[in-house]
């Protein structure tokens, strides 16, 4: 048996698996007789946490002319591998590009057994210029111990094709997938370019693989691909995607688009590729959630021309149960371009909330026994972020009021509700934004700049309270901030406003950068089509504001899509989305999140599940991610009827709704005069199958009454109906099917 442990590890996945009837006894075979042969383990998540440092473009040079430059080069690699002490390094191509090229490697492979760190490459165009072939030059390099790249397949183009685990934390099943590509050299036919292109059999080979682990594990991983040199989208997506990062210089990718990148969005599970090639480029394109195209930064001294970017690499931590990774740029001046991918949906291609509103009224009497069974509930429903706020508010008659304890609050009797509510998120794995400050006289509009200016130095002195509380004790759960000040499309929309909006956003957004530059903003504004011009109109407003602002990459523009508030229809939600997908481009690095209003605000009451899908799904083309107002309020089984919770877990799993029977038609009804109006009584049908009722006066809606835990309405009193008035009632279902109506007898005298 081969002695190198990816070799192993190849022969054991394609010899054992298919013979193992259980996927988890296989994991245990894997994982335990590849710790049997090797003193080097698997690779795994520690905690939680898996690093991974790119290098790439080394084009290190043996020979004595060269030498302080590949020590430069190996300082440089040192002082990553110490400063970030990753669970991995992947070296994409063009690595040592001379004779001598044993040497060469040996130096280098040096470096990371010296360190005990395990490290994969994949080939450049540059490889096989040194006198030995690429087979020659794997076999070589696999000598040493913590080497991991191996042939998956000798029979596909290339060399070094393969797919590298990431096992959990406790080893016993496997958490994420590391594709590693030969990209190839140069064309022989220059009809089609110059650069050659990944083949079409690596991509059946990668098909075959991406299914071989979705079958094992009965699920997609998410995965990463590395390979050097890029593809054609690395260019195409900057068209609709601006990218984060450094680009001096053309994409130079092959002419021919051979569908890797296609395949990648078919199978749904890589969702970052990384590559190298171009020096002067660093940058990453977020392509809308869906999957990010990155390359590293190059490392090696040598210059192949000229180059104008400092020596570096790419740093990238992947999320343990998460399709999610942070990944930024380190070189020797410190890191830049921090930024937070997470995959749209998870993706399952199911449309769905990854985060809820709550509001303090709600929560003001509840202990953690309660609040963990919240947390538990949303965890349940696929939520990962709670937005909880504000901290501090000051209300229209000038009370000032916190859910913490605030030195700026006098007598505070609601002050432990939000350590609560971190002490939960952190039990439950979820992340929480918590809104800064609000007064209620912004509803008033009739404020002035300083006016509002200084509010927002109220809020960097709450921010400064709560960070110095809490950020320390819950580093990871207290994951955000929120912006309470929601901006409308009537009141901002000259460019004055827009210079005072953007030095309010900019007033906060300096001071959190300086405190605690790891926490996102989000803002959430609304619309409405009625008033304060059209969508085009509001999109340039929120291009003018961006272009002014000191966002930075990462923080949150998370619209509210206005259907339950009447501000949008779901006829014109396109137009609006569109509008405001266009500006958010203009800004790089900002996300574009939608706020689905999972209410009707003409009730106050659950929207049907059945339009709260077609938001979902009208909205998911435009944004990268959806959170909802508010899942906690109106779909909690804990306040609404379980059936709200229960269909839409049904929806997210299988992506289709549930069939439910039409509620039972309303037995009888009847209507009589009383001091305060009209009173309408009915006997109900079947109480299961009825979420609510709707009654209509002389044929238009007049109300509908939702039933929740332990209220079932039965009467209603209609303050404006007359003697005349004619009046119907049907029962509904949580998907907003009706019974027939049932009209009412009159009794009125």
């Amino acid at each position: 048996m081969e002695t190198h442990l990816f070799k192993q590890f190849g022969i054991l996945q394609s010899c054992l698996v298919p013979r193992v009837r259980s996927s988890l006894c296989c994991l245990f075979c894997l994982f335990y007789v590849v710790q049997a042969f090797s003193e080097v383990p698997p690779l795994k998540f520690n905690n939680g946490h898996f690093k991974i440092v790119q290098l790439t473009d080394l084009h290190w040079i043996e020979s004595e002319s060269y030498q302080e430059k590949n020590d430069s080069t190996a300082l440089l690699i040192r002082e990553a591998v110490t400063i970030e002490h990753p669970d991995l390094v992947v070296i994409t191509g063009d690595m040592v590009v001379s004779g001598n090229v044993r040497e060469g490697w040996r130096k280098i492979a040096q470096i990371f057994e010296q360190a005990k760190t395990p490290f994969a490459v994949t080939f450049g165009n540059h490889d096989a210029e040194t006198g030995m072939d690429l087979s020659q030059i794997l076999e070589y390099i696999s000598s040493f111990s913590y080497h991991r790249t191996y042939h998956s397949d000798p029979k596909i183009s290339g060399v070094g094709n393969c797919v590298l685990p990431v096992f959990s934390s406790d080893g016993l099943s496997e958490k994420w997938m590391l594709y590693l590509f030969d990209s190839h050299n140069l064309t022989t036919d220059r009809t089609f370019g110059y650069y050659d292109w990944i083949k079409y059999d690596q991509i059946a080979w990668y098909r075959a693989k991406s299914d071989e682990v979705a079958k094992r594990n009965q699920r997609r991983l998410p995965s990463l691909a590395f390979f050097h040199i890029p593809l054609v989208e690395h260019e195409t997506a900057r068209w609709v995607c601006r990218e984060l990062g450094e680009k001096h210089e053309g994409v130079c990718a092959p002419n021919v688009n051979s569908g890797l990148f296609a395949a990648f969005i078919e199978k749904k599970d890589v969702v970052g590729v990384f590559t190298g090639h171009d020096h002067n480029n660093d940058y990453l394109v977020d392509v809308n959630g869906n999957i990010a195209l990155a390359y590293g930064r190059k490392t090696g001294f040598n210059a192949a021309y000229h180059e104008v970017l400092p020596r570096g690499c790419r740093v990238i931590n992947l999320h343990e149960d998460d399709a999610c990774f942070d990944t930024y740029i380190r070189d020797l001046n410190g890191t830049a371009n921090h930024y937070c991918f997470e995959q749209k949906n998870n993706g399952t291609g199911v449309p769905s909330f990854s985060g809820s509103f709550i509001q303090e009224y709600l929560v003001k009497n509840w202990d953690r026994k309660r609040w963990n069974e919240e947390m538990k509930m949303l965890k349940e429903a696929g939520m990962k972020y709670l937005i909880y706020g504000p901290a501090f508010q000051i209300r229209q008659n000038g009370e000032a009021s916190a859910i913490y304890p605030s030195s700026y609050v006098k007598r505070n009797r609601r002050n432990a509700t939000l350590e609560k509510c971190l002490a939960s998120a952190r039990d439950n794995g979820v992340k929480i934004f918590i809104g800064l400050n609000f007064n209620d006289r912004w509803w008033k509009a009739d404020f002035s700049a300083e006016w509002l200016l200084n509010e927002m130095e109220k809020g960097n002195r709450i921010a400064d309270e709560l960070v110095a509380r809490y950020k320390a004790r819950y580093p990871e759960t207290m994951y955000g901030w929120y912006w309470v000040w929601e901006v409308d499309n009537l009141h901002c929309m000259t460019p004055e406003r827009q210079k005072v909006l953007a030095e309010a956003l900019n007033t906060n957004l300096d001071h959190l950068t300086a405190i605690a530059p790891d926490m996102p903003l989000m803002l959430s504004p609304f619309m409405n089509y009625k008033v304060g011009g059209d969508a085009k109109a509001y999109g340039k407003m929120w291009e003018n504001v961006f272009s002014l602002t000191r966002f930075r990459a990462g923080d949150i523009f998370a619209p509210q899509d206005c259907i339950g508030a009447g501000g949008l229809t779901l006829q014109n939600v396109d137009e609006w989305f569109s509008s405001l997908q266009k500006a958010v481009y203009t800004k790089p690095g900002l996300k574009f999140w939608a706020n689905v209003e999972i209410f009707d605000q003409r009730f106050w009451i659950s929207a049907p599940l059945e339009r709260v899908r077609e938001q979902l799904h009208l909205v998911n083309g435009y944004v990268s991610n959806m959170i909802c107002f508010a899942y906690s309020h109106y779909y909690s089984p804990f306040v609404a009827d379980a059936q709200y919770h229960d269909s839409y877990l049904q929806y997210r799993q299988t992506g289709e709704l549930p069939k439910l029977p039409i509620p039972e038609k309303v037995i009888r009804a009847e209507v009589s005069r009383v001091k305060d109006g009209n009173r309408l009584t009915w006997v109900p049908g079947n109480y299961l199958s009825s979420k609510g009722y709707s009654i209509y006066r002389n044929g238009e809606l007049l109300v509908k009454l939702q039933t929740g835990i332990n209220i079932h309405p039965t009467e209603y009193v209609d303050k404006d109906g007359g003697a005349d008035s004619q009046y119907e009632i049907a029962a509904y279902n949580v998907l907003g099917d009706e019974s027939e109506k049932c009209t009412v007898k009159s009794n009125i005298r």
